[in-house]
């Protein structure tokens, strides 16, 4: 299985994010407005920083790229799992409690970067992850889950694509 470690990458992406919105978009008056432009920003930058590293030297262009297929492993980590809820509830991350998963115990794909607080610092503290395979849980596959980035390795799974 072709693995690489993209896990610097990521946080060059994750760095620049959260300098932008910390620096240029957190003190606007219309905070609506700034998280609105920041998330299309934020979007230019992942194309910019990330994509361009991974992507294929084939002729595809645009829309006819597929995403890349980024995982998280976990390295010992504590993961939050985010319970289930009604349309238009609010969601929580309380699932189980203090459930510590390792590489071995689950896949993860990678999301987005997620902090519990936006206004008026960012950290992207953690990775927002879709959970694929938990063997030991299989309940939970296909949930969100978040996982710390500092606890976690970020790779790009050539073979999936």
């Amino acid at each position: 299985m072709a693995m690489r470690d993209i896990t610097e990458l990521m946080n060059s992406y994750r760095k620049c994010s959260r300098n932008l919105w910390n620096v240029y978009f957190s003190k606007r008056k219309d905070i609506g407005d700034a998280l609105d432009v920041f998330e299309q920003i934020r979007e230019l930058l992942f194309d910019s920083i990330v994509l361009t590293e991974l992507s294929n030297e084939g002729v595809a262009k645009g829309e006819d790229i597929p995403p890349p297929t980024l995982k998280v492993i976990p390295q010992r980590s504590l993961i939050l799992i985010k319970r289930l809820s009604g349309p238009g509830e609010a969601g929580y991350w309380d699932e189980e409690k203090d459930m510590i998963v390792g590489p071995d115990d689950i896949t993860l794909a990678f999301v987005d970067y997620f902090d519990f607080f936006r206004p008026p610092i960012v950290d992207f503290h953690y990775c927002l992850c879709r959970i694929l395979s938990f063997p030991s849980h299989a309940v939970y596959e296909g949930r969100e889950a978040l996982v710390e980035v500092i606890k976690a390795k970020i790779v790009h799974d050539e073979s999936a694509e």
